[in-house]
């Protein structure tokens, strides 16, 4: 089965050409990662959305090419500041990870 980090890659990417306004995709980490179970988690930053605070949008596993669950939060510019500097919290236990597609400006 491949690995979390390679199905995120491959989730960000197709998220990138479906949505070409998403100028940062960063990972989204928990403890349990490691478990089977654990969706692979993205943060989306996305200036063309609305402040809707986090909103965890779950999918199901789509084997073969995704073999895991995923969730999506997606954000604003000004959302992702707060998230960076703690004023807006993640769900308990996630945290920022790699980021997977970095900021265009």
């Amino acid at each position: 089965m491949p690995e979390k980090n390679e199905i995120a890659k491959l989730l960000a990417e197709a998220h990138r050409a479906m949505e070409p306004a998403i100028n940062r995709i960063v990972r989204l980490v928990a403890d349990r990662e490691d478990e089977v179970r654990e969706p692979v988690k993205l943060l989306e930053v996305n200036p063309a959305t609305s402040p809707s605070g986090i909103f965890p949008i779950a999918f199901t596993a789509d084997p073969p090419r995704v073999p895991y669950p995923s969730v999506v939060v997606e954000v604003t510019e000004a959302e992702f500041e707060q998230i960076t500097t703690g004023t807006l919290p993640l769900p308990s236990g996630w945290r920022l990870g790699d980021t997977l597609y970095p900021a265009t400006t």
